[in-house]
């Protein structure tokens, strides 16, 4: 007889002693050694051998977990939590994997979630023990490419029907190895005769820039860039990867389960992607330099979504979070003279220097540069905000020169914006910090800084203010000189333009500026009109003006107008073509001017002709054309309109002559090719592209579609090759030498398999006069020549074709 207790007893009863499991089931309790499914973010990232028992799993080979899941950081504390127990959190199992529905484990530490009946283990990991994806030190690969040269040619010639003619021949030319070159920028000018801007041989390498030579080192804020006969070492970022992301704040995002991430700015989707899970890097490549706040917007799988503020900071000017910038150059200023191609002076230059990022909101950098006889020291730093960067800096020299600077930025994220350069330099001798270079006009040239270029003392003042009321745009702008000796120049004014009308294709705004400077005051108002159609567009301005020199008294006023009309076009090989004739009434001077311009595959070119209508003025003119050459991998062509320092030449070979390609790069067409046709394509240097082709027409043809992948530094030229043939669809019947068909026979032709049906008929596409094969069952296989086959048009009509 078996006793048994009342419900009220089991009811008060506070413990239940578990006794063991019932007989025949005590292996169940015992540890096993499984292989399970990993699971990462949702994702499988592998298996993983595991010894499972009720409650918890351990790792049997946690080492193993770095290598199928690169995300975990590895650490000694991550090894010690994965070689230890972990709760198996069987409870949260979900009952349909994968399903959004479930939430993901949230851990301080590291988690699993065991499901044993189907050999599933989600592995969670807290962010402190995650790497960080997509920001590693990635760097582009060197070009394999034999040694190659890419050339950029340009000229101008300006003059008048009653003055001399004046030109200028440019020539930017870069041979090219690996992560080496040679760069020379060179000048053929009517008043300087030929001159060499830089001549100077530089290596990249993962993290520097090596130089020797004549070329410009950089300068700084006081002085400008100065040319210099000598060596240079200097921080790179050009050859990483995520170059452009890298002058921006990082966006470190973690995400607990694959989702998309949406980046807006004061309410305006900026861009997009979608992410997996771990801590990633947002790519923010495509944001706006400047310095304002981000809304990161995170949608999950299942729908939910929340939101993050971010505080962004993006410049060129500023070293990169965490990426010390150095410096050092070093040799003999040189110059520019006449009928001199290089100039090398006996003045000892150096400059060594470095910058370095504080936090998201600091920035400072140091420089020490000079003569030989006069040592400079500057000082500078950034302060960043929301509202606005803070640019100061200070300079001292062992003569006693002296120097202060602070430059203003807004955001430009708002509606108010401003910025604010304001600077003051004490020269002991009133002569320049530096000896000052004379610029030439060069592809590889940009202006030095011109801060000194009336004596060594000098004040100076610009700035500007401009605020946007609806579609309305009112600006204020100034600018103050004082250089020591001479009289103070300064500039100010107010603008205003409001568009009041956009329909139709039609744009009217209303416009007003004045502006009053120590010799003049001048004031306009008026509108302008707009209109476009297609690659048609025509402007009209008309208004009136007013005109005084301060010092003569004289002034001037009057109605003044302008109507210009302007064509282009775009043929289907991207040949552009654009024309303009215009018709201007100033204050003082009435004028027309015509001008042409075409860029091709050749090269651009643009013509200009002005003629004053008052006064009888001489007829002035102007013609200005460019070109390159690409020489790499045996293969030398002339033309290219974007003239970059790196280029493609793209070749198409085969019989399908008639049929038209685009190359595409990054999606995006940037020629025109047919069979026997080749063409040059300049690039970006320190970019890695992808090319394919893509046929302008739906026609039979085969080709290589696949996408190419190349990489791009300055000199290089990569010659890729491409081939398309005409393809027909041939149509017959296959039979045995005894004149039974052919049944279920395999055919093959040089792009596609196909097959004989129960009568031994097919239809296959192949090129004209290739071979096809046939093979039926394990009979050896036999073969037929479509050499002098008729066709007609794309067809071809075998008839019976005897496989012997």
């Amino acid at each position: 007889m078996t006793a048994t207790l009342p419900m009220a007893a089991l009811a008060n009863s506070s413990v239940i002693k578990a006794v063991g499991p019932p007989a025949g089931f005590g292996e169940l309790e015992q540890p096993r050694e499984v292989v399970a499914d990993l699971y990462f973010g949702n994702r499988k990232v592998g298996e993983a051998w595991l010894i499972a028992q009720p409650g918890s799993v351990t790792f049997k080979d946690p080492a193993q977990l770095f290598k199928v899941l690169p995300e975990l950081r590895a650490s000694p504390e991550v090894m010690a939590r994965l070689s230890g127990k972990l709760p198996d959190h069987v409870a949260q199992v979900c009952p349909v994997p994968g399903s959004t529905s479930c939430k993901p484990l949230e851990t301080q530490d590291i988690d699993v979630i065991y499901d044993a009946d189907r050999f599933r283990l989600d592995l969670f990991v807290n962010p402190r023990f995650l790497n960080v994806v997509g920001s590693s030190d990635a760097y582009l690969q060197p070009p394999t490419t034999p040694l190659s040269l890419t050339s950029s040619i340009g000229g101008a010639i300006a003059g008048s029907t009653q003055g001399e003619t004046v030109y200028n021949f440019q020539n930017r030319t870069i041979l090219g190895f690996r992560n080496g070159r040679i760069r020379s920028d060179s000048a053929y000018a009517s008043d300087l005769g030929f001159i060499v801007d830089d001549l100077v041989a530089e290596v990249d390498t993962r993290q520097h820039r090596y130089a020797a030579g004549l070329f410009w080192a950089p300068g700084i804020d006081f002085t400008g860039r100065r040319r210099i006969a000598g060596v240079g070492f200097t921080t790179q970022f050009d050859t990483r990867v995520d170059h452009e992301a890298l002058q921006a704040t990082p966006l470190i995002l973690f995400l607990s389960q694959p989702s998309r991430v949406e980046i807006l700015i004061d309410g305006r989707l900026v861009t997009s992607g979608s992410y997996p899970a771990g801590n990633q890097a947002i790519d923010s490549s495509a944001l706006p330099d400047g310095s304002y706040t981000l809304l990161l917007r995170i949608r999950a799988p299942d729908g939910s979504v929340r939101e993050e503020r971010r505080f962004f900071v993006k410049s060129s000017a500023i070293a990169p979070l965490g990426k010390p910038v150095y410096f050092a150059f070093a040799g003999l200023l040189a110059n520019t003279r006449a009928d001199r191609a290089i100039s090398v002076s006996n003045t000892v230059y150096y400059q060594v220097g470095a910058a370095y990022r504080l936090n998201e909101k600091v920035a400072v950098d140091a420089a020490i540069l000079g003569t030989e006889d006069k040592p400079i020291a500057q000082l500078g730093g950034w302060l960043i905000t929301d509202v606005a960067r803070v640019r100061a800096a200070a300079l001292i020299s062992g003569k006693g020169d002296k120097g202060v600077l602070l430059q203003l930025g807004s955001s430009g994220m708002s509606k108010l914006n401003f910025s604010l350069d304001v600077r003051r330099v004490w020269s002991k001798t009133g002569e320049p910090l530096i000896p000052l270079p004379t610029y030439v006009d060069n592809f590889g040239s940009v202006p030095p800084l011109g801060a000194q270029s009336l004596s060594g003392s000098y004040a100076q003042a610009t700035g500007s203010v401009t605020y946007s009321i609806g579609s309305a745009f009112l600006s204020l702008s100034g600018s103050y000189r004082h250089d020591e000796g001479y009289r103070s120049d300064y500039s100010i004014g107010p603008a205003i333009s409001w568009p009041v009308l956009n329909r139709g294709g039609f744009q009217l705004i209303l416009n007003a500026d004045a502006q009053r400077s120590r010799s003049t005051a001048a004031a306009f108002a008026g509108v302008r009109l707009l209109y476009t159609d297609g690659g048609k567009s025509a402007v009209a301005t008309a208004g009136y003006a007013s005109l005084k020199d301060r010092d003569d008294g004289r002034r001037s006023a009057r109605a003044v107008g302008s109507l210009s009309a302007q064509w282009f076009n775009e043929t289907e090989d991207h040949t552009q073509v654009a024309l303009e004739a215009a018709i201007q009434r100033d204050v003082e001077t009435t004028t027309a001017r015509a001008n042409a311009e075409i860029g091709s595959q050749l090269g651009s070119a643009r013509v200009e002709v002005l003629q004053g209508i008052e006064g009888g003025s001489a007829t002035q003119y102007g013609f200005n054309f460019q070109t390159g050459v690409a020489f790499g991998s045996s293969a030398l062509k002339v033309g290219g309109r974007d003239l970059n320092q790196s280029a493609v030449i793209a070749t198409l070979a085969g019989s399908s002559s008639n049929t038209a390609f685009d190359v595409l790069i990054d999606d995006v067409p940037r020629a025109r090719l047919t069979a026997g046709s080749s063409v040059p394509i300049f690039l970006e240097a320190y970019h890695a592209y992808q090319l394919r082709l893509q046929p302008v027409e739906a026609v039979p043809v085969a080709y290589d579609s696949q996408s190419r992948t190349i990489t791009l530094y300055p000199g290089t030229v990569q010659h890729l090759r491409w081939s398309a043939d005409r393809l027909v669809t041939v149509f017959g019947k296959a039979v045995a030498a005894n004149g039974s068909p052919l049944v279920n026979a395999a055919i093959k032709s040089s792009t596609e398999t196909g097959q004989t049906d129960e009568n031994g008929y097919f239809q296959v596409d192949a090129a004209p006069g290739e071979t096809l094969e046939f093979q039926a069952g394990g009979s050896p296989p036999c073969t037929v020549s479509l050499a002098g086959v008729h066709l007609e048009g794309d067809y071809a009509r075998l008839g019976e074709v005897i496989c012997k």
